[in-house]
């Protein structure tokens, strides 16, 4: 062989060796970045994921406590501190307020299910202190002298709704705006208290 042949041939060999190496780190760097890909849209996905598991934990928690205070200004309205009430007021506002709290369970099972186990304990003892206060709200309708069991019943509920409110807030991890006492409904009545 000539020479020059060789020096073809060497070339040849050499050029498709190079184009052989060329393609392989190609290759390589392509399947690489393909997972690197694939990794990047199942994080995105887990996050998408972890955005709408969050979003319906929360509503599912802001429904409850919205519910809860509309239930808790429906027994506030079974008594009133100044003015005695006709059975027939009294009865209305108690109507009104077994309805706010047969509405509230749905919502109460709901927290349940979202979890975590400490926010739903925390809205079980939300729930059990509306019973507890429209209970005394109902007594005291009938006999005035149990107002201090009224105004205990009002504190705890009003514990029991922020307790739940800042547990909820941490699991979701949002800033509570200012003003929070307006997602707590009516507190305790000073009137009440005296």
């Amino acid at each position: 062989m000539s020479d020059a042949a060789s020096i073809a041939l060497i070339t040849a060999l050499s050029t498709l060796a190079g184009a052989g190496i060329t393609g392989w780190i190609g290759f390589l760097t392509h399947r690489h970045q393909m997972r690197q890909q694939m990794r990047l849209m199942g994080l995105e996905r887990a996050e998408a994921r972890r955005d709408q598991y969050r979003t319906e934990r929360k509503e599912a928690y802001v429904q409850f406590i919205d519910q809860a205070v509309r239930t808790a200004h429906a027994i506030g309205e079974m008594v009133k501190p100044d003015a005695q009430m006709s059975e027939e007021s009294y009865l209305d506002a108690a109507v009104q307020a077994q309805e706010r709290l047969a509405e509230l369970y749905p919502l109460l099972a709901l927290v349940n299910i979202e979890g975590p186990e400490a926010v739903a304990d925390l809205a079980d003892r939300t729930a059990s202190a509306l019973v507890a206060e429209g209970a005394k709200a109902s007594k005291m309708h009938r006999d005035p002298d149990s107002k201090a069991e009224l105004v205990a019943a009002s504190r705890a509920r009003w514990q029991a709704q922020r307790d739940f409110v800042r547990a909820a807030r941490d699991t979701v991890a949002f800033p509570m705006p200012q003003g929070e006492e307006e997602l707590l409904g009516p507190r305790p009545s000073p009137e009440l208290a005296t």
